[in-house]
């Protein structure tokens, strides 16, 4: 397959992979920018936009499930592994004040994107206004894991073998999302 279309393939399946974790899917888009890291960071941030424009197509997507149906949505959401009422109620708090700064901190704190949509829309933040708000928040999110993978694993351990490299992010993984479940509960 030509680089050109593997690029546009990579792009679409962040893409994809950033709708899904906006909705229900509960394994985030890092880890997927995370490995394109390991082989160029270029690529790794071209898909962590990708991986933004999926969310907020997803996030309007629920946006609009939860306008239609409130608590059907929440029972939803609450369905999803990781995600619990107290974690809900600390993404309202974190929606109360400032919208940008608290996208950005539950960006960077792991709270999941698609309660942060639900929140805005049940809060009646516009939507627009929220996806404005959404697009750098999300785009600093992958684009930090990503180039944290890349100095990591291709500068700092540039020495190993990728499959070594891969096998180590994929160990790390493993240990987060076992952890982060311990923790939020499965």
């Amino acid at each position: 397959m030509p680089p050109g279309n593997r690029n546009r393939l990579v792009a679409a399946g962040a893409a994809l992979w950033g709708f899904a974790e906006a909705t229900l899917f509960f394994i985030v888009p890092d880890v997927l920018l995370t490995f394109l890291a390991q082989t160029g960071l270029r690529r790794a941030l071209i898909a962590s936009l990708a991986a933004s424009c999926g969310a907020l197509a997803g996030g309007a997507a629920l946006y609009a499930f939860v306008l239609a149906a409130p608590e059907t949505a929440r029972s939803v959401l609450l369905a999803v592994p990781g995600i619990s009422p107290e974690l809900a109620s600390r993404v309202a708090v974190l929606l109360g004040g400032d919208l940008f700064a608290g996208l950005t901190a539950g960006a960077l704190s792991g709270a999941p994107y698609k309660l942060f949509v639900a929140e805005a829309a049940m809060t009646g933040v516009p939507l627009s206004t929220f996806l404005m708000a959404s697009l750098p928040a999300r785009l600093l999110r992958f684009a930090l894991a990503a180039l944290a993978s890349w100095l990591v694993f291709a500068r700092l351990l540039g020495a190993l073998a990728l499959r070594t490299r891969q096998l180590l992010l994929a160990g790390f993984w493993l240990v987060f999302y076992a952890g982060y479940f311990a923790v939020m509960g499965w």
